[in-house]
């Protein structure tokens, strides 16, 4: 009887499968996300000759499909870009659009490209006008998302192509790079 039992322990402690008392993650495979986050962002315009700095914000809700390796969804983002140090510009952008992104090593380094529209407000400088202009806008991006940790994400690089389609002649193409940090929610 003695060895009996003391069999049945070492194979319970060892061979826990044996007994069914494996152990079952709790956790059900993530299929959607909300990402909330802020950059830095620099810009370009060929409206004039003129670097130009600002922040911004973002937000999106991705969802996986194919076995989640590809995922999917919308982005909305804001920014002000100022030029007022050099010549009273400043410029703000209001898109939302379509995001898509592949992650790699378990969601370690997620690239992505985006498309957006939206609008974005012009202010000229102070002796040319003092009200602000609405245009018309579009934006094809990309960029690299890294994980920082479970939640916290780095949005180490986001390009900007952006058109101000209705600026008077042919239109206004800034481009735009930014980082910042985003927060996301399982």
């Amino acid at each position: 009887m003695g060895k009996r039992w003391v069999v049945c322990a070492l194979g319970a402690l060892f061979f826990p499968v044996l007994l069914h008392a494996q152990a079952i993650s709790p956790e059900r495979p993530r299929t959607a996300y909300i990402s909330v986050g802020g950059f830095y962002s620099l810009a370009q315009m060929d409206y004039g000759q003129y670097h130009s700095e600002g922040f911004g914000g973002f937000s999106d809700l991705s969802y996986g499909i194919w076995g989640r390796r590809i995922w999917v969804g919308p982005e909305a983002e804001a920014r002000i870009i100022d030029f007022r140090l050099k010549s009273g510009v400043e410029f703000q952008n209001y898109l939302g659009g379509v995001r898509v992104s592949y992650p790699f090593f378990n969601f370690r380094i997620e690239p992505y490209a985006k498309f957006l529209y939206g609008g974005s407000r012009f202010h000229y400088p102070t002796f040319i006008s003092t009200k602000y202009y609405d245009y018309t806008t579009d934006a094809v991006g990309g960029g690299v998302d890294l994980r920082i940790s479970n939640h916290v994400y780095w949005r180490v690089f986001d390009f900007e192509d952006q058109h101000f389609l209705n600026y008077p002649p042919y239109g206004l193409t800034p481009w735009v790079a930014s980082s910042g940090l985003s927060i996301r929610f399982y």
